[in-house]
């Protein structure tokens, strides 16, 4: 099974894993995603005046975490890639695996 997530369901999955680590509300999360040529996909994050930066591995985590915590994934079942282009702006295709 392939599950596919837009923009929007990126900066959620986001959110939701930072407002998990700060202990705090997804609504006080700001979330920005950029794509640098030498690292990827990054997210900035800003909670509470703090800002942090999330690479690719941290993004799949988010991922991968909300699908777990919200939709009753298995995360160590889930291969999530990421892409960009510009029509779609950023994507993600998260293949369920059965193991």
């Amino acid at each position: 099974m392939e599950v596919l997530f837009n923009e929007q369901d990126l900066v959620d999955s986001i959110c939701i894993y930072t407002a998990v680590k700060e202990r705090i509300e997804p609504q006080q999360v700001e979330v920005d995603l950029e794509f640098h040529p030498s690292l990827g996909l990054v997210a900035s994050t800003s909670a509470l005046g703090r800002t942090a930066r999330l690479h690719e591995q941290d993004i799949i985590d988010a991922v991968a975490v909300y699908l777990q915590d919200y939709h009753q994934f298995v995360a160590d079942h889930l291969q999530v890639n990421l892409f960009i282009s510009e029509k779609d702006g950023f994507t993600a295709s998260i293949q369920v695996l059965n193991n």
